[in-house]
């Protein structure tokens, strides 16, 4: 799937599952959880044991669209793609990695958190530009005040999205709402896999609701 058609699918579905973990076997158990509760995208950071394998993995399943997480450097980026990876995200603001993920027909998903990093990374071509950290920038309101000087923009959102404002993200037009993967890890603690497929479902369902209206 070419990175157009990729990000049309999350256009459609908006949430995104980032999975951060200390074991391999982990990261692998939380992703096929969160897309058995309905999310159609799932991102493994870098930071996780024995990522490509993970994500080589997820590759090979149809109900999941897998990513790279946390890529820094382009080693990162084509170890990620390939694995199979069909999206590329970072923290920060690396533009030298879109010419390498467009070449491979891969979107990449730069991190920018001011007006600056924004408009450099619109004009560098990024399919999405990354609002991190969401929450500790202002949230919706940040994403609606960004709207005004930069109404083509098109976001992911990661860090602090929750149910109280996953409804406000896809009605602003956020393309990809991230559900963290401390949020994610918490419910698995507390929950197991049956409550973390269910929380999921809800967060899916929140959606849909905002995306009718």
């Amino acid at each position: 799937m070419a990175q157009t058609a990729l990000l049309d699918v999350m256009q459609q579905h908006r949430l995104v599952a980032v999975v951060r973990s200390k074991i391999a076997k982990e990261a692998l158990a939380t992703a096929r959880a969160v897309a058995e509760g309905g999310v159609k995208f799932v991102e493994i950071t870098f930071t996780v044991p024995g990522a490509v394998d993970v994500i080589k993995a997820l590759a090979s399943e149809s109900n999941v669209q897998v990513g790279a997480g946390t890529v820094l450097s382009k080693g990162q980026a084509e170890q990620g793609i390939g694995a199979g990876a069909r999206f590329v995200v970072s923290p920060s603001l690396e533009l030298d990695l879109i010419p390498l993920c467009h070449e491979a027909q891969v979107a990449c998903i730069p991190g920018a958190a001011s007006p600056t990093e924004i408009v450099n990374a619109i004009r560098a071509k990024a399919d999405l530009v990354k609002i991190f950290p969401a929450d500790t920038l202002g949230g919706p309101h940040f994403v609606r005040q960004m709207l005004g000087p930069f109404p083509d923009a098109r976001f992911m959102v990661s860090g602090g999205v929750s149910e109280d404002n996953v409804k406000e993200y896809a009605a602003l037009g956020v393309v990809g709402i991230v559900l963290g993967s401390a949020y994610l890890a918490g419910i698995v603690s507390k929950e197991g896999h049956d409550g973390l497929v269910q929380r999921v479902w809800g967060f899916v369902q929140l959606v849909e609701d905002a995306l009718k209206h």
